[in-house]
């Protein structure tokens, strides 16, 4: 095995101090990136005044233009954290996402601003499925949900620190410069986003420190990182970015009959896309449409671009299944050709479209609803999506674990549960008489909703081998930033809009719970064999083990 490890590694057994070390270091990214993603819904109302935006163009920014370039980059970063040094990855993409977040901070309109948080995107795109891969590598196989739940606790620690930093920084920052005399004359809201960005420089360099495990340590399958790993990754670009998809299926040598596929399902998308904005258009009422800009005469309004956003994803998603296929086999077999893969991958998008549009909205509607002050909702908000998302993290991870020990789908019980709960429990906090018990019994309901996600990571990255790791990663990033971000807080506006009830709005969401349930019991049906054949239906694959 010693052979195997990159030059310079030193021993460090399988869970030792060291793995937790790298641990710590990687919460603590997980943790940033979620603040310097989020940071944006607090300082909104600032945003839009200064920079003279609308509603619609805020949520443009904060939702569409951050899917689209996260899902675009998320692949093609998600194989080259399976081929490249992840550890460097990480780091260029951590001190990357950090510079477009202080410039998000310099930005004067509308085209530098949503510039700067594409470039966001692209840079949190290398972070998870780097960090799913290193984890695996460096904790045995019973920890892992445990330890995946860990590591998810840096997203509530980041939601939470999000909302409450925002605030503080820009109540601050009216005091430090009470007369406008702020260096390079930044507002309150320019100023958060360049305090937060900056030490996320600092923290690239602690990360690039960290030392590579050899592929496939825990698992005793040790996989060596394939030759010109930059040029897979722009091999994986070009399968998921039209038209240049299209040249990839040719220079792979495709069947025709797969070429005129793909030109079908992109036409298919484009007359789904046309015919879910027509409705959008005739359910919303014409006060509530707003035009965003004009292409040669024609409205693009936010339903537009929501509706193209989520079919880029659809398409992009079919493109590179296409790819795969081709290119490598046994990946494709793995991520594509098993059932309980393609039932975590549909379960995870349709409950992050659930999470999203709940934790979108939650605090709008507590402000609004019962006409509580904003300042009061997003420190409290803030405090419990940090302190009950941790808890509801770590809880699922443990229970997840402690479940396995007794039957291969113990993970995906635990997850099961926690996707079942929400459907009863969400009417009760949503039917709360005052603010105090919305903010009492909206706690449970955050324990509960973060507690899926350990299992559904944990039991995904065991169903691939080593070397896949970060593309299942992308994948699962793919589901949940498209479909999730791309179409949760949308659609509960949509409601909202039509029936002139947020709580509606928010509630009507949770329609997709029966899809998400028959998804989570395709995965747990086929979940024993699919464990015990990984390794043969590799091989047959291909796959040289």
């Amino acid at each position: 095995m010693a052979k195997n490890k990159p030059e310079g590694m030193t021993s460090h057994r399988v869970g030792g101090g060291y793995a937790w070390y790298v641990l710590a270091v990687l919460t603590l990214v997980s943790a940033v990136s979620l603040i310097d993603r989020q940071i944006i819904t607090i300082l909104a109302g600032d945003i839009k005044r200064d920079l003279g935006l609308s509603d619609a163009e805020i949520g443009l920014v904060y939702g569409t233009v951050f899917a689209v370039f996260y899902a675009l980059f998320g692949i093609p970063l998600g194989r080259l954290a399976d081929t490249w040094r992840r550890t460097r990855l990480m780091a260029l993409g951590l001190g990357g996402w950090s510079v477009m977040t202080v410039a998000s901070g310099l930005a004067s309109g509308l085209v530098p601003f949503a510039g700067a948080r594409a470039g966001v995107a692209i840079g949190e795109a290398s972070a998870g499925p780097a960090a799913f891969s290193l984890l695996s590598d460096w904790f045995p196989k019973h920890r892992r949900a445990t330890v995946l739940a860990i590591y998810s606790c840096g997203v509530s620690i980041g939601v939470g620190a999000s909302l409450g930093l925002g605030g503080v920084i820009v109540e601050a920052w009216s005091r430090w410069f009470p007369d406008g005399n702020a260096p390079l004359g930044l507002a309150g809201w320019q100023g958060a986003f360049v305090i937060v960005g900056a030490p996320g420089l600092l923290l690239a360099l602690l990360v690039a420190t960290l030392r590579e495990p050899p592929r496939g340590l825990a698992d005793g399958v040790l996989q060596p990182s394939p030759p010109r790993p930059l040029k897979l990754a722009w091999d994986e670009l070009m399968a998921v970015v039209p038209p240049l998809s299209l040249l990839r299926l040719l220079m792979l040598r495709a069947p025709r009959r797969e070429v005129l596929l793909n030109l079908i399902v992109a036409l298919v998308i484009v007359a789904g896309v046309a015919l879910a904005n027509a409705g959008a258009l005739a359910l919303q009422p014409p006060d509530k449409v707003k035009v965003l800009f004009q292409v040669g005469g024609a409205a693009v309004t936010g339903h537009l671009l929501q509706w193209s956003t989520v079919g880029l994803g659809i398409y992009v998603l079919y493109s590179w299944i296409q790819s795969l296929k081709l290119s490598d086999r046994p990946t494709y077999t793995l991520l594509w050709a098993t059932p309980s893969m393609v039932g975590l991958t549909c379960a995870s998008a349709l409950f992050m479209t659930i999470n999203y549009g709940l934790m979108g909205w939650s605090a709008f509607y507590a402000v609004t609803h019962y006409d509580a002050p904003i300042a009061e909702v997003g420190l409290k908000f803030g405090t419990i999506s940090a302190i009950f998302g941790l808890i509801g993290t770590y809880l699922g991870g443990w229970l997840a674990d402690f479940l396995r020990r007794w039957t291969v789908r113990g993970r995906l019980l635990v997850s099961l549960t926690a996707m079942v709960l929400p459907w009863p429990l969400v009417h009760l906090v949503y039917s709360a008489p005052d603010l105090d018990t919305f903010l009492l019994l909206f706690p449970i309901l955050s324990v509960i909703t973060t507690a899926w996600l350990p299992g559904v990571l944990s039991t995904s990255q065991e169903l691939v081998l080593p070397r896949m790791r970060g593309a299942q990663g992308a994948t699962y990033n793919l589901a949940a930033t498209m479909v999730g971000l791309g179409a949760g807080p949308y659609l509960v506006g949509l409601v909202s809009d039509v029936t002139g009830d947020l709580k509606t709005g928010v509630l009507s969401i949770y329609l997709l719970s029966p899809l998400i349930w028959l998804s989570m019991a395709v995965a747990l049906a086929g979940l024993p064999k699919a464990e015990a054949t990984l390794l043969d239906r590799a091989r047959e694959a291909g796959e040289i083990i």
